[in-house]
This record gives structure tokens, sequence and C-alpha cells, in this order.
């Protein structure tokens, strides 16, 4: 059996409610060249994040009737150094103090794409542009 040259990718877990903007972002994040795990629900996330543990967490402060710092709060506990990216339509003081408090990297929609890459594991690919419209 051979064996696959292939580095592991890394797991990027993103949640948003808003299902153009997750689209949008798992594409780019899968053309960044992670394995991408799109979530719309909070439940569905955090079933996810309870039971497996990825390498990163991208996610909407405001999910629906939740909070989406609660994700934040539950990915830290089980993964203390993973990276965690909360983002927000809203350029918030005190929201982006929480997020800091527990432990993650706030960024105001929309997002700093260069920024939002430097929060990621693994190294950086300067070759790589946003993906095309086609």
């Amino acid at each position: 059996m051979q064996s696959s040259h292939r580095a592991q990718l890394y797991q990027v877990v993103i949640v948003d409610d808003d299902d153009l903007a997750l689209s949008a972002l798992k594409r780019l994040v899968a053309f960044w060249g992670f394995d991408v795990v799109p979530f719309s629900r909070f439940e569905d996330a955090r079933a996810f994040i309870a039971s497996r543990s990825p390498d990163a967490l991208i996610v909407d402060v405001r999910l629906g009737e939740y909070n989406g710092l609660q994700l934040v709060h539950l990915a830290k506990q089980a993964a203390p150094q993973m990276p965690v990216i909360a983002m927000s339509g809203f350029d918030d003081s005190v929201l982006r103090a929480e997020a800091e408090r527990v432990g993650a990297t706030y960024l105001v929609k929309p997002l700093d794409l260069s920024r939002l890459r430097q929060y990621l594991p693994g190294p950086i690919d300067t070759s790589l542009a946003a993906p095309s419209e086609s």
C-alpha cells in the first residue's frame, strides 16, 4: 500500500446563520487549503465541537437567538490553544472585550481576508489570491 505524501488538512469549523456569508467564507477557506466544516445552526455546531476538536473555529457572534461566544467557550474548554475568530457586523467594544476574554480574536465584517488568514493554522501560501467568480 502506498503512503500518501499529501499533508493532512487542517479542519476549520465555520458557523454563520447567514447562508450567503457562510457559503462565501466556506469557499474562500477551502480555497486556502483547509478542510471546512460549515454550520448554519448553533445546535449542530455545538454538537460537532463537543464531540470533535477542529483545528480552528470561525464563528459569527450573533446566531439567531444564540450567542456564538458560547461556542468559543466550548471550543476553548476542549482545546485551549485552538485559534478562534469571532466575527460580527458590528464594531462593538463590549462584544470585542467579551470575545477577547474568552480567548477569541474579534473581526468586524466585512472581513479583512489577510487578517483572517493570519489567525488560521498552517503556513500561508502567498501565491494564493481570492478564488475567482466563475
